[in-house]
């Protein structure tokens, strides 16, 4: 037999065993990470919103790269008890369905502007966007302006600082930038993603979560789902020139916040600088550190 025919053979049966490992798998998650939330269609797709509490402006929480919405679970129980507080998934995340790649922070902003109008959420909402997701708060606040009452940015990055940390990377990150969607798909399908993804070095924030809540956390971020909609959304990382496109935050209530847990965690402090710059966004915004349901609480009490 020619070795052509041989190595196509091979091939195959690769392919094969790799689609119904992956099948495998994906059935093995359902069952250990049932759903929380609901899924809501925002058109041929789904995401998942998980709210509670009651109270007016609502609190909309946006989760940093790499963390499923479930990382925001023990935050949004305590501000819960104050006003309404919604986790959800974004696009390829914990319980949502993927979307095509490209993924930028535009199409995230529309995509939840999409899921609070079908999940019948009334604006103005509270904000609050960790890490990589403060880029799409802020691309929200410059798409619905008056949609947002007020912000919490919380170990945000700002645009400058992200390309003088990351150099050439910030924008080709995977050498040819954002990787065709039908790759993407095609690894996952065949169990290649799953396979050849890294350990998650993003560490993530466990604080006043359950061991169960932890596990199911870290189950979560594990998932081979989660690196695809990475490399969907920060492929040449358009996000910090979206953020700086959507311009400032007027005179929103807005707090830049470095978390009690990035404190205690992070081998060098922050850039004050840079906090400072990402305050003057608004004409009432400052800088500050400690836990996230306090500054959330304290933009909430100046709107009411």
């Amino acid at each position: 037999m020619p070795r052509m025919v041989w190595a196509t053979l091979i091939v195959a049966i690769l392919i094969a065993a790799g689609m119904g490992f992956e099948q495998v798998q994906r059935r093995r998650d359902r069952d250990r990470f049932p759903q929380v939330g609901r899924s809501v269609d925002i058109g041929g797709r789904s995401l998942n919103l998980y709210c509670s509490g009651e109270g007016m402006p609502a609190v909309i929480l946006e989760s940093d790269g790499l963390t499923p919405g479930y990382g925001w679970v023990a935050v949004q129980r305590a501000i819960a008890t104050f006003t309404h507080a919604c986790w959800y998934d974004r696009a390829g995340y914990g319980w949502s369905d993927p979307a095509p790649a490209p993924h930028t922070s535009t199409a995230s902003a529309r995509d939840l502007h999409t899921l609070l109008e079908a999940a019948g959420m009334a604006p103005p909402y509270v904000l609050a966007g960790a890490g990589f997701g403060a880029f799409n708060v802020r691309v929200y606040c410059g798409l619905y302006p008056d949609e947002v009452a007020g912000v919490v940015l919380i170990d945000a990055h700002h645009e400058d600082e992200w390309e003088e940390e990351r150099g050439g990377a910030s924008r080709i990150p995977f050498g040819l930038g954002y990787p065709p969607d039908w790759l993407l798909r095609t690894a996952g399908v065949i169990g290649l993603t799953r396979l050849a993804a890294p350990p998650n070095r993003t560490p993530l924030n466990t604080d006043g979560l359950t061991q169960s809540e932890r596990d199911t956390l870290e189950g979560l971020a594990r998932r081979a789902s989660m690196r695809a909609a990475l490399m969907a959304e920060q492929g040449f990382s358009a996000a910090p020139a979206e953020a700086h496109a959507a311009g400032g935050l007027g005179d929103r209530p807005l707090i830049v916040l470095t978390s009690e847990w990035r404190a205690r965690s992070a081998s060098h402090p922050p850039n004050a600088n840079i906090q400072e710059r990402l305050a003057r966004l608004s004409s009432r915004g400052r800088q500050q550190t400690g836990p996230t349901v306090s500054a959330v609480r304290e933009v909430v009490n100046a709107l009411r």
